[in-house]
């Protein structure tokens, strides 16, 4: 399979409803646990999805939030990966315990496009090949989107094994995108969405590859 790289075309699937079908995962998980988790998120957030209802966050729909995120980035990242970015160790804890990987980000925003459903379940992977801090390093960027409700993942990794014993650095996105999304895990406090702003269908792409080009971004916010 080709590596992504900056000038590649996005792995994206795009649906109407709340519902991503990817045959990767077994019958038991998929009608066990994977099945439960989602239809805690559908009964806390469905309103938000469908209709922007704007919800204050707690440290347990952050957990949730974050642990759904994460199974939806893993099953992508299996299902178009020969080599995928999280190891069985990671997947397994999210099986058994909902564990969420030590260094990764989320964040949370609000989507108000032209159709009235929006769906992409979206990742790319961002090389740090650049002297530096991040020199050696690797990150998986996630993006999930359904219907007014933007979830984002952002994890890191060291592309060699032999350098995993090393401590890893956090990449943070630039300043200019704290107007439409906020982190909410690792969780800081009791947050509240929508963020400031909305983002639009003009700068969807940009916040999806935000991490590419930190900053290249556009002079002003385009949003409804």
């Amino acid at each position: 399979m080709k590596r992504l790289s900056l000038d590649s075309k996005p792995i994206e699937f795009v649906s109407v409803g709340l519902h991503e079908k990817l045959r990767v995962v077994c019958e038991k998980c998929n009608s066990g646990w994977m099945s439960g988790l989602t239809a805690r998120v559908k009964e806390r957030f469905s309103e938000t999805v469908i209709n922007g209802a704007p919800f204050s966050l707690s440290p347990r729909d952050a957990a949730l939030l974050a642990s759904f995120t994460f199974m939806k980035a893993a099953v992508k990242d299996y299902c178009y990966r020969s080599k995928p970015f999280f190891t069985v160790d990671a997947r397994k804890k999210l099986r058994l315990s909902h564990t969420i990987p030590p260094l990764a980000r989320f964040w949370f925003a609000a989507f108000q496009g032209t159709s009235r459903y929006s769906f992409k379940s979206n990742f790319n992977l961002i090389d740090a090949d650049s002297p530096g801090p991040l020199f050696g390093m690797e990150f998986f960027c996630y993006t999930y989107i359904f219907g007014q409700l933007v979830l984002q993942l952002l994890a890191p990794r060291w592309k060699d094994i032999r350098d995993w014993p090393r401590p890893l650095v956090v990449l943070d996105p630039h300043t200019y995108w704290q107007q439409g999304a906020v982190k909410f895990w690792p969780y800081p406090g009791e947050l509240h969405w929508p963020p400031e702003k909305y983002l639009g269908d003009s700068v969807i792409e940009q916040f999806i590859y935000r991490f590419n080009a930190p900053v290249n971004v556009p002079v002003s916010f385009p949003v409804f």
